[in-house]
Order: structure tokens, then C-alpha cells, then sequence
């Protein structure tokens, strides 16, 4: 990638950041049905086609913060010990929701958009499709790993992993009030994850 296309995509997605961040300011303020492209466009200072160069709709605007939480675990993943359980990479891999909490205004805007997404249907469904896709993307790197450790692996039992670990993350944050700090999400996340651990990894 030269310098010029770098900096292109570095001011890409700053604009990107900008746009979700007043979309989210007002889905907090109005709600999400009430809120339209056209407001979200008019208060970043756009236009309603300039919207739609960034994001297909609301939703992938709503939804912007969860995609780079699920790079964020896909690269945490990728980055343990080859020879770790994939049960305890996954646990670790949570760490980002975690970090995340030890911020007071980040962990509020967290739960803030956690409740909106869940009590808003459209957005609720392109939640639940993200967390497919990012699951199987967390499934693709399990599967790698194993490969690289020469293991040969049940794709089906991995995805069943997978899905159990991000139940017990979804299950610790639907009890996360917004004044969870990290430490206490943490031990959260140890004792419904300890509870539901594989036999084949105890």
C-alpha cells in the first residue's frame, strides 16, 4: 500500500468513527427507529449520498463499534500461544470487552447501546447476523491453529466452542449494569466460563 492510499484509508475511516459516534449520540437521544440517515447525515455535516459511501444503512452505523470490537478479538486470538487450550484463547481473546470497561465513559456507551440494540427488532436481527459471522471468523482461526499445530480437527465440535464462549461473553454482559469496571467483568467472565469449560480442556 503506497503512503498516499494509507493515509486515504486512515482519513476514511476517521470519517467512519465520526459518522457512528453521532449516530450513536442520537439513538441515545431519540432512539434508534426515530432516527433517520437523513439526521445522522445532517448533524456530521454530509450529505445523505455521502452517507451511504460509508455505511449501507443505519444499522452498519449502529453496529460499527461491535465490527471492530470482533477485529479486535480475531486479532487477540491470532495472537496466543500456539499451545493454549482454545477455551483459555478464547477467554483471553475477551480481554478486549474487558479493557473496554476499565473506561467509565466507553463502558457507558457500551451498555448504553447494548440496551438500544435490544430492544430495537431491525437492529437486534443485524446484531445477531454480525455475531454469526464473527463467530465463524473466530472459528477459521481456531481451525488454522490446529492445522499449525499439526492436530486434526472436528470443525463442528470447534464451532460448538466458539458458540459456548460467546454465550457465557453475552450472558456476563447482559448483566453488566454500565458501572461494571473491568476487574469485576473479569472475574465474571472467569467463573461462567470456568462453569461451562469443555471436559476435553479440563
Amino acid at each position: 500500500m503506497s503512503n498516499t492510499s494509507g493515509l486515504r484509508e486512515l482519513s476514511r475511516q476517521a470519517v467512519r468513527s465520526r459518522i457512528a459516534e453521532v449516530a450513536e449520540e442520537l439513538f441515545v437521544a431519540q432512539g434508534f427507529e426515530a432516527t433517520t440517515v437523513d439526521e445522522i447525515a445532517e448533524t456530521v455535516g454530509m450529505s445523505q449520498r455521502t452517507f451511504f459511501r460509508y455505511f449501507a444503512s443505519k444499522e452498519d452505523a449502529a453496529l460499527d463499534g461491535f465490527e471492530r470490537v470482533s477485529d479486535d478479538f480475531l486479532a487477540r486470538l491470532t495472537g496466543r500461544p500456539l499451545d493454549e487450550t482454545e477455551w483459555d484463547s478464547l477467554r483471553r481473546a475477551f480481554d478486549v470487552m474487558v479493557e473496554q470497561c476499565e473506561d467509565p465513559e466507553r463502558r457507558r456507551r457500551t451498555h448504553t447501546m447494548h440496551r438500544i440494540t435490544e430492544s430495537s427488532p431491525p437492529l437486534l436481527a443485524a446484531y445477531l447476523q454480525r455475531a454469526d459471522r464473527m463467530q465463524q471468523r473466530l472459528l477459521e482461526v481456531l481451525v488454522a491453529r490446529a492445522e499449525e499445530r499439526g492436530e486434526t480437527t472436528d470443525a463442528l465440535v470447534l464451532r460448538a466452542v466458539v458458540g459456548s464462549a460467546f454465550a457465557c461473553l453475552q450472558a456476563v454482559l447482559s448483566k453488566e449494569s454500565g458501572t461494571t469496571d473491568g476487574a469485576e467483568l473479569s472475574a465474571r467472565l472467569d467463573t461462567v466460563m470456568a462453569a461451562v469449560r469443555p471436559v476435553r480442556h479440563t
